[in-house]
């Protein structure tokens, strides 16, 4: 793949991966200046992972039939005027209209890029690939989310979503120049697509809602568990920048560990290690370097899983990866949606500081998930 095309691939993932995250840094901000519960504000979470799931299979099955440049660009035209939207809202009602629409430009385009990755990528270093892509999604964590949280805590909250526009409108022109037209007229045509293995998808997706799920019942609700335990809103930013930093280097870790372990293996020891992290984090509170060192770690066994379940998902089917990889991303979208209900109905009724212990059950589905996922190992030979 070309490389300058890797990097706008890469960067126009992160921008719509710090739109998905960049609530739960700034939660406690919207809320007090919108006069909206902690809870509440929340569930904008909700509304932006819901919408993803609903409208991302619909929207891919849509456009199919259409050169993916043009496609491309749209969804990002409709995602900047959704950010237009959600950074002068005044409402609550004005603010979920905004995330639906950039939920649903995220559906397509993310979906339509990794679909692009693995087309012009060779079969040998396809995790690599998509790893490399993906990982503008864990980059949202490490300079996304904590610079977009320290700019809305000395700046207000609204001028992130001006600079994200802008960003986007320097991608939309990366887009333009770098991606060929005739890059849908390599691949296989859609009607040739076939699910080889449909049980093995649907444990791959079940693999994915459980990791979002475990996850987002901490991450989305991250700002009040540290703040609620002695951390500042500043200390904050750092962890989410520590978070961010593990998810980078487990995005790549988990490409290279599938390139020449496999799927399977990869995410059932991956999973087996964030759980434990899971069940450390509570008594951390109190020592804050081991409790950033854990969370580093946390981060980094979490997004290690997500190009293992991507590369699984292309080995079980044949033709183009669009419509699985969009499954996956709306299990992924329903998982964080999931986790921040989760979420927030138990820091309204039960101590926040315990929510990782709730996650860890969850995550054990996960991890049944991924063992009894059946993986043809000449593929890895």
């Amino acid at each position: 793949m070309n490389k300058k095309l890797l990097v706008t691939f890469t960067v126009g993932v992160f921008l719509l991966g710090m739109m998905e995250l960049i609530i739960s840094g700034i939660l406690e901000l919207m809320s007090d200046d919108l006069g909206i519960s902690v809870a509440v504000t929340g569930q904008l979470i909700t509304v932006y992972a819901v919408s993803f799931a609903i409208f991302g299979p619909v929207l891919v099955k849509l456009t199919e039939k259409y050169k993916p440049k043009p496609v491309i660009l749209i969804s990002l035209i409709v995602f900047i005027f959704g950010n237009v939207i959600f950074g002068l809202s005044e409402t609550f009602l004005m603010l979920a209209l905004g995330r639906v629409m950039t939920a649903m430009a995220a559906a397509i385009f993310i979906v339509k890029i990794l679909d692009m990755t693995v087309v012009l990528s060779e079969p040998s270093i396809r995790g690599k690939m998509i790893a490399l892509v993906y990982m503008g999604f864990s980059a949202a964590n490490v300079f996304g989310i904590p610079i977009g949280t320290l700019v809305g805590t000395l700046f207000g909250w609204r001028i992130i979503f001006l600079l994200v526009i802008v960003l986007s409108i320097l991608v939309g022109f990366g887009l333009i120049l770098l991606v060929p037209d005739k890059e849908s007229e390599s691949k296989e045509s859609p009607t040739k697509t076939k699910i080889m293995n449909m049980r093995n998808v649907v444990l791959y997706i079940g693999v994915t809602m459980s990791v979002l799920i475990g996850n987002y019942i901490v991450l989305g609700y991250i700002s009040p568990l540290m703040t609620s335990n002695g951390f500042t809103i500043e200390n904050v930013s750092i962890a989410l920048f520590i978070a961010g930093a593990g998810g980078m280097a487990g995005t790549v870790l988990g490409g290279n560990l599938v390139d020449r372990f496999g799927s399977r293996r990869t995410i059932i020891t991956m999973m087996i290690l964030f759980s434990l992290t899971m069940l450390a984090m509570p008594l951390l509170y109190s020592t804050p370097i081991l409790f950033y060192v854990n969370l580093f770690i946390w981060s980094l066994f979490q997004w290690s899983t997500s190009p293992a379940v991507q590369a699984g998902l292309v080995d079980n089917v044949e033709g183009s990866a669009a419509s699985v990889f969009s499954w996956n991303m709306s299990g992924l979208n329903l998982g964080i949606g999931i986790g921040a209900v989760i979420g927030g109905i138990f820091i309204s009724r039960f101590d926040i500081s315990f929510a990782p212990w709730l996650s860890f059950f969850i995550i054990l589905f996960g991890l049944t998930f991924a063992i009894l996922v059946k993986e043809d190992k000449t593929l890895y030979n």
